[in-house]
C-alpha cells in the first residue's frame, strides 16, 4: 500500500461521508417542507435494523460482511473500475451506482422479479458519492482507495444507524 494514497484516502473519507450525509438530510427537509413528501427509509437500513432487532447472530455476521466488506469491493469494481476510460463516464457510473441501491434484491431472489424498493432522498447524495468515487479512483490510481473508502462510508453508517433511533 503506498502511505500516500492510504493517507489520502483516509483523509478524503470525513469529508466525502459529511457531504453525502448532509446532501441526503437536505433532500429530504426540502421535500418535507417544500412537497410535503415524506421519503421511507432505505430498504437495507430496514433489513439491518430487522436483523439486528432478531438476535440471528449468523445472519448478522453474513450481513455485516456483505456491506462492511464485500459490497465496497464488488460495486467500487461495477461502478468504479470502468471511469478509468474518462471522466465522462463518471457521471453516468454515478448514476447506475445510485440506481443499484434501489433494486429489490429480496424480491428479485425470491422469484427473480425485477422492481425497484421505493424512492428516498438518498438517490441524490448516492449519485454525489459515486462521483467522489471516482474522484478517489482518479486521484490515487488505485480502486483499492475506493474499496477503502467506501467499506468506512458503509462502516460510519452502520455505527449511526443503531446510535440514532429510527
Amino acid at each position: 500500500m503506498g502511505k500516500k494514497r492510504l493517507v489520502f484516502t483516509l483523509k478524503a473519507w470525513p469529508a466525502v461521508f459529511g457531504i453525502t450525509v448532509a446532501l441526503s438530510y437536505l433532500t429530504e427537509l426540502f421535500a418535507k417542507h417544500a412537497f410535503g413528501v415524506e421519503f421511507p427509509e432505505q430498504a437495507q437500513v430496514q433489513v439491518m435494523r430487522d436483523l439486528f432487532k432478531s438476535g440471528n447472530v449468523a445472519l448478522i455476521a453474513v450481513n455485516l460482511v456483505l456491506v462492511l466488506l464485500a459490497m465496497p469491493a464488488i460495486e467500487e469494481v461495477l461502478f468504479r473500475w470502468i471511469t478509468r476510460f474518462g471522466m465522462w463516464l463518471w457521471a453516468p457510473m454515478a448514476a447506475a451506482f445510485s440506481l443499484a441501491h434501489y433494486i429489490d434484491y429480496g424480491r428479485l431472489a425470491a422469484n427473480g422479479e425485477f422492481a425497484f424498493t421505493g424512492w428516498n432522498g438518498a438517490f441524490l447524495a448516492l449519485f454525489l458519492f459515486g462521483l467522489c468515487q471516482s474522484w478517489i479512483y482518479r486521484k490515487t490510481g488505485r480502486l483499492w482507495c475506493a474499496m477503502l473508502n467506501h467499506a468506512l462510508f458503509n462502516t460510519t453508517n452502520l455505527v449511526l444507524l443503531f446510535i440514532i433511533p429510527a
